[in-house]
């Protein structure tokens, strides 16, 4: 997993971009207005193009966002009536919460996927014990990221070697019992493996065994690191603000 996806982002701190997360990611709970959450999802999706944050789970999540918008179109019929044929009804009320429901997972899962892919590991945990935080809870997410292109090659490999042995899977539940049984399976105690060896590894430096660690690149916030979360923090607070307004003079949407 690359995490060189743009000078703005590698160069904020990990907590100031941890804060600015926080901010957005309350905002995008509260926002009401599907016009607003429209704006909100091509904006995330631009600066995901901006800092080509790529992932495994990309597609995934865009489908599944996709498939909510879907179920709440034919089962919500709250609402003003927009058109209906048969059974089928499409409600101002269904459309209005597909849109809401499924920008808020898809804004939510993309704007967490970009702090991964622009923070490095090494940067994270000296800025989480910059701020006061012990080091051996620092180094908690530091290693959660480094293990995840590590599951992405583990599953690759599997999956290689079981399409050499002519196992085929299908889309069906069936199959996807088997893809668990035959993929997921393997991949997970051959990561296990390697998790047991770097906690042998860290055991053997001696780490935990002082209450202090030295920091050969202490990562400390800065004044632009703080001006960016009040702009985020001001940004949100007047999205929130409009949104009320929005919510009120939308009725097709209300």
């Amino acid at each position: 997993m690359k995490t060189l996806r743009g000078e703005g982002a590698v160069s904020l701190n990990p907590v100031a971009k941890i804060l600015m997360l926080v901010t957005a990611s309350v905002l995008v709970i509260l926002i009401s207005s599907p016009v607003l959450m429209i704006t909100l999802i091509i904006s995330v999706l631009a600066a995901k193009q901006h800092f080509r944050t790529r992932g495994i789970f990309t597609k995934g999540v865009v489908g599944f966002a996709f498939a909510i918008f879907i179920a709440q179109i034919i089962f919500n019929h709250s609402g003003e009536e927009i058109w209906s044929v048969a059974f089928f009804s499409l409600t101002a009320g269904g459309v209005s919460a597909g849109i809401t429901i499924a920008g808020k997972f898809l804004c939510l899962i993309m704007m967490s996927w970009m702090l991964i892919a622009t923070t490095k590991p090494s940067d994270l945990s000296s800025s989480l014990m910059s701020v006061g935080m012990p080091y051996r809870y620092a180094y908690l997410p530091a290693l959660a990221m480094r293990f995840v292109p590590i599951f992405q090659f583990e599953l690759n490999s599997v999956r290689e070697a079981q399409a050499i042995r002519g196992l085929r899977l299908d889309r069906s539940v069936r199959g996807l019992v088997r893809s668990a049984r035959y993929t997921v399976l393997p991949m997970f105690f051959s990561a296990m493996f390697k998790v047991n060896s770097l906690a042998a590894s860290m055991t053997g430096r001696g780490f935990g065994n002082y209450p202090d660690r030295t920091l050969l690149h202490p990562r400390k916030p800065s004044l632009s690191d703080g001006a960016a979360v009040l702009a985020t923090v001001a940004l949100a607070t007047v999205i929130f603000q409009l949104d009320g307004h929005l919510s009120v003079d939308l009725p097709l949407f209300s």
